[in-house]
């Protein structure tokens, strides 16, 4: 829900809506139907991303607080601060005659009284409350989007470095499949007195290298794939994830200062700080009032049987004396100047994160260039010519090693770039404040 998009006018109707949902439809965290998503693998990556989102407990947590906020909404609401009291009690009086005549004897009556006492709200305390109630709603409501935008860019980014890993993880392999046949004809080689002896070594020692670097991009996506298993609830094949390449938003400013202002509108963070400082007010203006305390209204009603029967009215109101609220002052006072603090970190760390996701878009963009398509085509009929070479016994083992390497580095720093390219588009878009669907996906 990006407010900020909107202008003043359209986003009070925002707030609104917002509002009327969830308290018309309160969230039920133990309701299947906003819990139970079902993952499958032909969806598509912003599909995965959001079921990853909906299943995070996380995200579920900030939705069972916002159901706990509705409850607070319901309490500030209430008009009175406690039930009535009820008091009764019955006694007898008895009269004894001081006559001597036979007639005399005592006389006795039945007394009762029945008082009922209420605690009101004054000076203001129940409208406070429910306005606080209300500004706790909207901040949760900001908390909430900041959550999921941060659980769907995450899932974004670990599904296209999981992408980009099996592809390391192919070339190695195949690159090890290769140096496995280096090592095979150095060896024959030297049992022909063909080559040296050092071939074998340096053959052996090439595979081992390698073997090295194969084995930590398989433990890297092994890794990968666990947690995303883990977050989509089902098994993961190499299919799961679909293939695709990441479009920036043409109509993005090209300053600095325009981006950075963009990213202060569009951020929910910075929303969620200037609620959190209206609210600190909110409550400081809740413990000033706290000091007029609330009166108590009784009437009561009773009779003391001998034909007096009397009705009256109780106002009580407590004496602040001791209790000040000096204390509650002091903190509430804090928590104004901590929340503006915290707003102009929040302020600052969007200003940083969107001049180094800019600095990195950048300079990969430059760098991907290096990569054009013609040579790596290039790149990889060199690999197979350089396996016939091998096969036949065409090359020197140890220009053969050095070619190898070459390539295979080549195309590792390739696909590394592209990962990174990629990543750092998503990093560009989250810090800016764009949804998620801002860019095109292209296969």
């Amino acid at each position: 829900m990006y407010f900020n998009l909107l202008p003043k006018q359209l986003k009070v109707m925002a707030y609104c809506l917002v509002y009327i949902y969830f308290t018309a439809n309160p969230v039920h965290p133990d309701s299947n139907e906003s819990y139970d998503v079902s993952c499958k693998k032909n969806n598509t990556i912003a599909e995965l991303s959001h079921c990853i989102v909906i299943k995070h407990p996380d995200f579920r947590v900030e939705e069972i607080k916002l159901k706990e906020i509705s409850g607070r909404k319901k309490i500030a609401s209430y008009y009175f601060p406690s039930n009535p009291i009820f008091s009764s009690y019955v006694a007898t009086r008895r009269e004894e005659s001081s006559g001597t005549t036979f007639l005399s004897g005592p006389n006795a009556a039945n007394n009762f009284q029945v008082m009922v006492n209420q605690e009101i709200f004054t000076n203001g305390k129940r409208e406070i409350g429910v306005q606080i109630a209300d500004e706790e709603f909207k901040a949760q409501v900001f908390r909430l989007e900041t959550v999921r935008r941060s659980l769907e860019f995450d899932a974004l980014k670990k599904m296209t470095r999981y992408r980009y890993l099996l592809l390391e993880e192919e070339n190695s392999f195949n690159s090890l499949n290769l140096v496995k046949e280096l090592r095979k004809v150095s060896k024959a080689r030297v049992n022909e007195g063909l080559s040296p002896g050092v071939d074998e070594s340096l053959s052996e020692s090439e595979e081992i290298r390698i073997f090295k670097i194969w084995n930590q991009t398989h433990r890297l996506s092994e890794n990968a794939k666990s947690e995303l298993e883990i977050l989509l609830g089902l098994p993961l094949e190499i299919d799961t994830i679909p293939n695709h390449n990441w479009t920036l938003p043409k109509e993005l400013p090209n300053e600095k200062v325009d981006l950075i202002q963009m990213a202060m509108r569009m951020r929910p963070e910075l929303s969620l700080s200037e609620k959190e400082i209206e609210l600190s007010i909110l409550r400081q203006n809740e413990v000033r009032r706290q000091k007029i305390p609330n009166v108590t209204l009784g009437a009561f009603a009773q009779n003391d049987g001998f034909n007096e029967k009397v009705v009256g009215g109780m106002l009580s109101l407590p004496l602040t004396v001791w209790r000040d609220y000096e204390g509650e002052t002091i903190i509430a006072t804090s928590k104004v100047d901590s929340n503006k603090e915290l707003k102009e970190s929040v302020s600052r760390n969007i200003k940083q994160e969107v001049l180094f996701a800019l600095t990195n878009f950048i300079n990969l963009s430059e760098e991907i260039k290096l990569y054009d398509k013609n040579k790596m085509e290039r790149a990889e009929s060199d690999l197979k010519n350089l396996q016939e070479a091998i096969q036949f016994g065409k090359m020197k083992i140890i220009d053969a090693i050095n070619l190898q390497r070459i390539l295979l580095q080549t195309k590792l720093n390739y696909l590394n770039t592209k990962s990174e390219f990629e990543l750092s588009q998503i990093e560009l878009v989250r810090v800016l404040g764009l949804p998620s669907d801002s860019f095109e996906v292209k296969p």
